[in-house]
């Protein structure tokens, strides 16, 4: 029996945890191959089962196979799946799996894709954890968990059984307070302030990053490179136009996260091409400045202020 799990790797691990106990598996007992995965091992391994009981692998394909070195052995590896007897079990993480690979995992055996939560899937996913670990809570928890932790399944996890082992009714004050920890706050939320015009929530999220440890340079590195995606958006929207240009589409063409190209292209929508010239030059002229001997930290703040400039309402331009 071939098990298949595809996706976010915490999500598809703990699947596969799963997947073994509800067939009595010891996970103790439960043979996983990595770094040494080969074709041939694989099969004397499952076949070991009718010596010592029932035989139960965990193929770790990522760790296994990677970049072109890997095509070739993980090639032999799904070739030698197929010969798998039923009596064993066979568990492969694979989640970076291809279409075509999860297509030939659904020829083998079973397979179950587990894609990382995004957008509005993130909070539905995590009122569902929620509710799987018994946990009372207000409407509005869900939400608050996806704003401080992001796209990060495996933290949201850990965070809802400690919110479960102390067995409260909950709202967002209250998870706030337990999380003791301050809202994700990437180069994005940095360019959505800037881009409402909103000078001091830009430069309170420049300054917490500061204080958190980031380097000025670091987020100045950031900042060119979101504004440049969202460059890349304005030049996609403008070429597609008057279609629409969804999310998956963006980050095929932008080669970015589905994310960050959504994202990129809600603010594509609100910035025209002189505007975005502007903004690339002010960021410019203030990272040269931070590198060459000015106050770096001067340099970003001053940077952010004067780029919400831009897109104060009183001052927008008409797209």
């Amino acid at each position: 029996m071939v098990i298949a799990f595809t996706g976010d790797p915490f999500l598809t691990r703990r699947a596969a945890r799963a997947a073994l106990r509800e067939r009595d598996v010891d996970l103790a007992g439960v043979t996983e191959l990595g770094e040494s995965l080969r074709a041939e091992e694989m099969l004397d391994l499952a076949s070991q089962g009718g010596l010592f009981g029932q035989a139960a692998l965990v193929l770790d394909f990522a760790e296994a196979f990677q970049g072109q070195a890997g095509v070739k052995p993980r090639n032999e590896v799904m070739k030698a799946l197929e010969r798998v007897q039923e009596s064993a079990i066979v568990v492969v993480l694979d989640p970076d799996a291809t279409a075509a690979r999860q297509k030939a995992f659904q020829k083998i055996g079973e397979h179950r894709h587990l894609p990382t939560p995004r957008f509005e899937q993130l909070p539905r996913w995590i009122a569902a954890e929620l509710k799987a670990a018994g946990v009372r809570h207000r409407p509005d928890v869900p939400g608050v968990l996806a704003d401080l932790f992001g796209e990060d399944p495996a933290a949201i996890a850990s965070e809802i059984q400690k919110l479960a082992a102390l067995d409260e009714e909950y709202d967002a004050d209250r998870v706030r307070q337990l999380v003791n920890r301050a809202a994700v706050h990437d180069a994005f939320d940095l360019i959505e302030a800037i881009a409402t015009g909103d000078a001091a929530g830009a430069l309170g999220i420049a300054r917490q990053l500061l204080d958190e440890g980031e380097a000025p340079q670091r987020v100045f590195g950031a900042l060119v490179w979101q504004f440049q995606l969202v460059a890349r958006a304005v030049a996609l929207l403008e070429r597609e136009r008057p279609r629409k240009v969804g999310a998956s589409q963006a980050a095929s063409v932008l080669r970015a996260k589905p994310r960050a190209a959504a994202r990129a292209l809600e603010l594509a929508a609100r910035i025209d091409e002189p505007t975005l010239r502007a903004v690339l030059g002010e960021l410019l002229e203030q990272d040269v400045r931070g590198k060459s001997g000015g106050d770096a930290e001067l340099a970003l703040e001053t940077a952010v202020v004067r780029l919400s400039r831009y897109w104060r309402p009183a001052s927008a331009p008409a797209r």
